[in-house]
């Protein structure tokens, strides 16, 4: 008669239980790992935007003997130009303009909206001239972010003149600013940089250390 040989069905031991949830684990922290750099990067790429954009603001209006200026919110900013007939700042609009396409850097006049995860913050900046009485050359009311919606855009009364916090006047001279460019994460300051023009110093880029 010949003998039956049965197998036993064995399960995981726990050596292979712990090896299997490290490997889950490295899997997960490298998955974040990855989301956290490219945030990072989205971020340094948009700090770099900002600051290349006051430069040419500025060289703009040399060249164009106009005063430009740029209008910041919390994760947004607008390029405006100051319109001598109307008296007024006025977002600039190059898509009625002939041959806009050839103006350097056209695109990047446009209103430019931020991700949810960075925020602006004005630290410092010099007053227009004129900027208490709405009747002068530079007059106009200071944005405010009560009026934003929830997408972070604003809606602009009709009534409701703009007045950029970065001014770069025809003359070549431009009003100071110092903005915080700031990275969020979980409502906290994850990382942060400190863009400043001045007409002495030009257009500075400090970035911040990660102790936050």
């Amino acid at each position: 008669m010949r003998a039956v040989t049965s197998h036993r069905q064995r399960g995981f031991t726990l050596i292979e239980l712990l090896v299997v949830i490290f490997i889950i684990a490295m899997l997960a922290g490298m998955a974040t790992l990855s989301l956290s750099n490219t945030d990072s990067r989205n971020w340094t790429g948009e700090v770099q935007r900002l600051a290349n954009l006051l430069q040419l603001v500025a060289d703009r209006a040399v060249i164009d003997k106009s005063h430009y200026g740029v209008v910041f919110e919390d994760h947004r900013y607008t390029v405006v130009r100051y319109e001598s007939n109307a008296m007024e700042w006025q977002e600039i609009d190059f898509s009625g303009i002939p041959g806009a396409s050839g103006v350097a850097g056209a695109q990047k006049f446009t209103a430019h909206q931020l991700p949810p995860i960075m925020r602006l913050e004005i630290l410092s900046q010099t007053e227009l001239p004129g900027a208490q009485d709405e009747q002068a050359s530079f007059g106009g009311n200071r944005p405010s972010n009560s009026a934003a919606d929830e997408g972070g855009k604003r809606s602009r009364k009709k009534d409701e003149k703009i007045l950029p916090q970065f001014a770069a006047l025809s003359s070549g001279e431009v009003l100071p600013v110092e903005i915080g460019f700031f990275l969020m994460k979980d409502g906290d300051i994850a990382r942060a940089a400190i863009i400043s023009y001045s007409s002495l110093y030009g257009m500075q880029l400090e970035w911040q250390s990660d102790d936050y």
